[in-house]
């Protein structure tokens, strides 16, 4: 004999807790994909690590760590850490970008 199901109180669960409806090809348990605002822009990181750098430049952190090293990425050291700053990154882009259009 089996058990009737319990009701299943999902008021108090977060909107992505509750379930997906099939083919939204969306997991679950993850949250929604929002599109960044410009509140998160500005409560984000002055200053990233290799790794993001690595991520944001589509490059491995090897790569990374050399364009760092020989002063190619403007970089800034705070003890034994060195960050890079975002404005500096976009700015190195930029100028990259425009030296390719010559």
């Amino acid at each position: 004999m089996t058990r009737p199901r319990l009701a299943v109180n999902t008021a108090g669960a977060p909107p992505w807790r509750r379930g997906g409806a099939r083919g939204t090809c969306g997991a679950s348990g993850s949250p929604p994909q929002e599109q960044e605002s410009t509140a998160d822009l500005a409560s984000a990181p002055l200053l990233i690590d290799s790794r993001e750098v690595a991520r944001l430049l589509g490059i491995g952190r090897t790569k990374t760590f050399l364009l760092m090293a020989s002063g190619e990425l403007p970089t800034i050291r705070l003890g034994r850490s060195v960050r890079v700053p975002v404005v500096a990154l976009q700015s190195w882009i930029a100028g990259k970008t425009e030296s390719a259009d010559d």
